[in-house]
C-alpha cells in the first residue's frame, strides 16, 4: 500500500523549517554537480532545538565547483524564507553556520555573498515544487539518503 504524501502544513512549523532549509541546501548541491549522500533533521536533547546537516559525498572540490558550492550555502536560508514567506510561519531563519561555511569557502573567490543568495533565490523559486516534496518527506522521516533525492 502506498504511503499518502505528507503536507509541510500539517507538520510543526520548526521542524518544517529545518526540512526546508535542509532540502534547499541539497538541490542546490545536486543543481552544482555534487552528490548527495544524506539529508538529515534532529531535535537536540539539551534544549530541544531543531538541527540540520547535508551530507556531499565530495570531500575535497575542483575550483570550478566551489561557486555552485556557495550558492548551494545561501540555498537553505533561502529555501527557508521562501516557506516562511508563503506559508505565514514567522520566525527567524537561523543560518550562522551557512554563513561561517561560507566564509571560509568562499576566501578567494570571484562570487560575492550577495551574489550567491541571488542566485540560491532564483534556484530555489525554479525548484520549489520539488523542495516542497522532500522537505515534507524528510519532516516525516528525519533523514533521507541521496538517491531519494
Amino acid at each position: 500500500m502506498l504511503k499518502a504524501q505528507p503536507q509541510l502544513d500539517a507538520i510543526e512549523p520548526e521542524w518544517a523549517a529545518a526540512a526546508v532549509h535542509e532540502i534547499g541546501h541539497a538541490v542546490a548541491h545536486q543543481h552544482a554537480g555534487l552528490k548527495v549522500r544524506k539529508v538529515r533533521i534532529w531535535k537536540t536533547w539539551f534544549t530541544g532545538a531543531v538541527r540540520g546537516q547535508t551530507d556531499i559525498a565530495e570531500s575535497w572540490l575542483p575550483n570550478e565547483l566551489l561557486p555552485g558550492y556557495l550558492v548551494a550555502c545561501m540555498a537553505g536560508p533561502e529555501a527557508e524564507m521562501h516557506w516562511r514567506v508563503i506559508s505565514g510561519h514567522r520566525g527567524k531563519t537561523v543560518s550562522h553556520g551557512d554563513d561561517v561555511e561560507f566564509r571560509r569557502v568562499g576566501k578567494g573567490i570571484d562570487l560575492s555573498k550577495r551574489d550567491a543568495r541571488m542566485q540560491a533565490r532564483r534556484l530555489v523559486v525554479e525548484e520549489w515544487g520539488r523542495i516542497e516534496v522532500l522537505a515534507a518527506w524528510l519532516a516525516e522521516s528525519g533523514s533521507l539518503r541521496g538517491g531519494a533525492l
